[in-house]
């Protein structure tokens, strides 16, 4: 077992693919959702290091973070918002409910990804 665990919360199941055999390459335990409710279910059982959720699952993006830490079992998870686009009003709403960092897609390789995540811990 690894001492890093991240679950990907992505509605493409492509693109969570992707990620997470990056993630697996570099010897994390790696769980996949495609919906925010399996990944909440899902982060309750396994506590993961990190949580990496994509914006296109929710509408409310913000609301979501807030309610995932809201949650006491993963209160030391870290949450990294995923997104396709640099709107700056959704970084700082997401920054303010409480996400710990923001990844944008074509900004960053799976691999760098990565690297970033292990410095977080």
């Amino acid at each position: 077992m690894s001492s890093h665990s991240i679950l990907i919360i992505a509605c493409d199941p492509y693109l969570a693919g992707i990620y997470g055999r990056k993630f697996e390459r570099d010897n994390w335990d790696v769980e996949i959702a495609e919906t925010i409710l399996d990944g909440e279910r899902t982060a309750i059982k396994s506590r993961p290091s990190i949580i990496l959720l994509d914006d296109e699952c929710a509408a409310d993006i913000s609301g979501e973070i807030r309610r995932l830490k809201s949650l006491p079992t993963i209160l030391k998870t870290k949450i990294v918002v995923l997104a396709k686009e640099g709107d700056q009003k959704k970084i700082s709403e997401s920054f303010s409910a409480g996400a710990d960092d923001y990844l944008l897609l074509g900004h960053f390789v799976p691999q760098e990804a990565v690297q970033k995540m292990r410095k977080m811990l």
